[in-house]
């Protein structure tokens, strides 16, 4: 079901209208698109991620200095999708994205301590990047990911 409804909610804000002719912006049902995806049997969290993203990089102004992902907008999506998911679950798969802006912005709405997650990020962003994929993969103890990665060092 929540695959299905995904689909037609997506093809009414790509068409620019329902069924009935109402027109919809792109956005319009962002929030229950994001619910699909977390209820969906196994939670698609990584691709509601991914859909949050992508719309804070679409709706963002090139003249705005800082991240898409700390508008009002993503923030709130971040929000509702943690009010369906859990913040460490959210966290630990935006780390598992390898977006560390992803991570710390939902990182910043939760209750996390900012003295816990902005040292980790800071230091991921710090290494080279198969040194923090692989970093990340032991933390969330994805071995074999994290194996390739370490043979990536070379």
């Amino acid at each position: 079901i929540c695959v299905k409804m995904r689909e037609v909610m997506m093809r009414f804000e790509s068409d620019g209208k329902t069924l009935s002719g109402r027109e919809v912006s792109d956005d319009h049902f962002l929030l229950p698109i994001l619910s699909t995806f977390a209820k969906q049997n196994p939670p698609k969290l990584e691709e509601a991620l991914s859909m949050i993203r992508e719309n804070a990089i679409a709706k963002s102004s090139a003249r705005s200095k800082k991240s898409p992902l700390l508008g009002d907008r993503a923030q709130s999506s971040i929000q509702y999708l943690a009010f369906l998911a859990d913040y460490p679950l959210l966290f630990d798969t935006a780390l598992g994205m390898y977006d560390f802006d992803l991570a710390r912005a939902v990182a910043r709405n939760s209750q996390m301590d900012p003295k816990v997650y902005l040292p980790l990020l800071k230091r991921l962003r710090s290494l080279p990047e198969s040194t923090a994929k692989y970093e990340v993969d032991i933390r969330l103890e994805r071995f074999e990911s994290a194996l390739t990665h370490l043979a990536s060092f070379t």
